[in-house]
């Protein structure tokens, strides 16, 4: 009973915001050890994430699966990016996706479907490395070096992937070209048979982009290259609704 008391208040600390290892020991007021154990199993349980740029705990996918909704804290993000990704579905007439990044991870905060019966889909709410597909290579491509430093410290790339990346080197080089393209592609990167394409949105509180996603034999390098602008154009709409908030 003590421990789910005391895992109960870690994650009501955490749920207020983000706090390092000695905050929640002064907060809880708790040993060290103590702490530290609870927080190891809160993690392997994916209820809680440490954020290796801060050093901040938060709360973890786990948490945000099992939300009815998606984070709250974006919300914002969500209502002023709707309309913009109604738009580029019926324009393009494949899934629509809104990410951000979250640690090593990134998360879809909202997902509009593909009309077609065939499709790619994401999933709302869903959780996947930031290291993989066009939505996480362009999410990279918007910290800085230090921090994409860090970060790749903690990459397990996954070499039975259909199109892998396999190297920190290879990552780099899509990174480099997504800040110089202002966008990024993906082609069978994390599922076969997919592509999809990413754009930021910029000066967010964090990374954050639109993604357009759809089978390969569809969706294809021409059809991309059709729709780059006005998913850039979408982005910056999205960008001036959001600052007037």
């Amino acid at each position: 009973m003590n421990s789910i008391t005391r895992t109960a208040k870690i994650l009501k600390l955490l749920a207020e915001h983000p706090r390092r290892f000695t905050d929640i020991v002064k907060d809880i007021q708790l040993t060290k050890s103590t702490v530290h154990r609870l927080l190891v199993a809160l993690d392997q349980a994916e209820l809680i994430k440490k954020n290796p740029l801060s050093g901040c705990y938060h709360i973890g996918p786990l948490i945000s699966q099992l939300a009815a909704n998606p984070i709250n804290e974006h919300q914002f993000l969500i209502v002023c990016s709707i309309e913009e990704m109604r738009k580029l579905r019926d324009l393009s007439r494949e899934t629509v996706t809104l990410q951000i990044s979250m640690g090593t991870e990134r998360i879809c905060l909202e997902e509009i479907q593909s009309m077609e019966s065939i499709k790619y889909v994401s999933g709302k709410g869903s959780i996947y490395p930031i290291f993989v597909g066009s939505a996480g290579k362009m999410l990279l491509s918007m910290f800085g070096d230090d921090q994409i430093d860090i970060l790749m410290r903690k990459f397990n790339f996954d070499p039975s992937a259909p199109n892998p990346i396999k190297t920190s080197e290879e990552l780099w080089k899509e990174i480099e070209l997504a800040r110089n393209l202002g966008h990024s592609t993906s082609f069978g990167e994390r599922v076969a048979g997919s592509a999809s394409v990413a754009v930021p949105i910029t000066d967010y509180i964090c990374p954050a982009i639109l993604n357009v996603l759809g089978p390969i034999d569809r969706f294809t390098k021409d059809s991309i290259s059709g729709i780059i602008e006005e998913m850039k154009d979408s982005a910056a709409r999205i960008y001036r609704e959001l600052s007037h908030l």
